[in-house]
């Protein structure tokens, strides 16, 4: 059905910000990864939208490395 991929990338997103919430780093990451790599299929202005939405949530000095790495790939990800 038309439509219905932005709103499975969003979902994607929607689970790595309910991970973060609840202090699920490690859901939080995976998610995350999965939602890049959704959100780089897809030329949904919506989409990466709420991909930035969730950047903050990756910011911190104590962040540990996957959750840098990350950080890193919706950075990226954005800026292209």
């Amino acid at each position: 059905m038309p439509g219905q991929q932005p709103l499975a990338d969003l979902d994607w997103i929607g689970l790595a910000e309910c991970h973060f919430l609840v202090g699920d780093i490690t859901g939080a990451v995976e998610s995350t990864h999965e939602a890049v790599g959704a959100a780089a299929r897809t030329q949904s202005g919506r989409v990466r939208n709420q991909l930035a939405q969730l950047y903050p949530y990756t910011v911190g000095r104590d962040a540990p490395g996957p959750l840098r790495q990350a950080r890193d790939h919706i950075r990226e990800l954005l800026a292209a």
